[in-house]
C-alpha cells in the first residue's frame, strides 16, 4: 500500500461507517429478541468497539449550531446527531488509550447562507484547522495518520476535503 493511501482508505470507511450506522464487524455471536416483526438480532457493540470523541473548541460544532439553529432540521444535521449519538453511547471511551476510533466533531456543513444552503469552500479549512490541532496537541492522530480518526461529512462533496486536507 502506497503511502499516504492508508488514510484516504481509512476515512472512506470511517464516512461509510457514518452512514449506515457505527458497527464492528467480529466473529461474536449476536442475540435473537422475538418481537411483532420478526425475529431481530440484537448485536451488543459494548466491550468490542470503543470510540474516543474529541472535546474539540466550539468553533469547530456548537458556536456554529448556535449562530444557526438550521443546523438541526437540516438535511445534512448526520454531523451534529452522530456526535450527540457518540457523546452518550456505549461505545464511547474517555480513555483515548482504549479508543478503535477518533471522532473529530466537526460540523463542516453548519456554516450555512441565508438560503440555508452549507458554504463547501470553508469545510476544508475547517477540517484542516482540526486536523492541526488535534495533530498539535494529541500523539494519537500523529501515531496513525489520522488512519483510525473519522469526521462526519454528510454531503456529497465531503469526500473530496480529504485531498485538500494536508498537515
Amino acid at each position: 500500500m502506497e503511502k499516504g493511501s492508508a488514510p484516504a482508505m481509512a476515512l472512506a470507511l470511517a464516512m461509510l461507517l457514518a452512514c449506515s450506522s457505527i458497527a464492528a464487524v467480529t466473529a461474536q455471536e449476536t442475540e435473537r429478541i422475538e418481537g411483532s416483526a420478526g425475529d431481530v438480532l440484537e448485536d451488543n457493540p459494548v466491550g468490542r468497539l470503543k470510540v474516543f470523541v474529541y472535546d474539540l473548541p466550539s468553533k469547530y460544532n456548537k458556536k456554529l449550531l448556535k449562530k444557526d439553529p438550521r443546523c438541526l432540521n437540516h438535511m445534512f444535521a448526520a454531523e451534529i446527531f452522530m456526535h450527540r449519538f457518540l457523546l452518550s453511547s456505549a461505545v464511547r471511551t474517555f480513555n483515548p488509550e482504549e479508543a478503535d476510533w477518533f471522532y473529530t466533531p466537526v460540523y463542516t456543513t453548519c456554516d450555512l447562507t441565508p438560503k440555508g444552503l452549507p458554504l463547501p469552500f470553508k469545510s476544508p479549512r475547517m477540517m484542516r484547522s482540526a486536523i492541526q490541532l488535534i495533530a498539535t496537541n494529541w500523539p494519537y492522530w500523529n501515531r496513525s495518520e489520522g488512519a483510525d480518526h473519522f469526521f462526519v461529512t454528510p454531503h456529497d462533496f465531503g469526500a473530496c476535503f480529504h485531498y485538500q486536507v494536508r498537515c
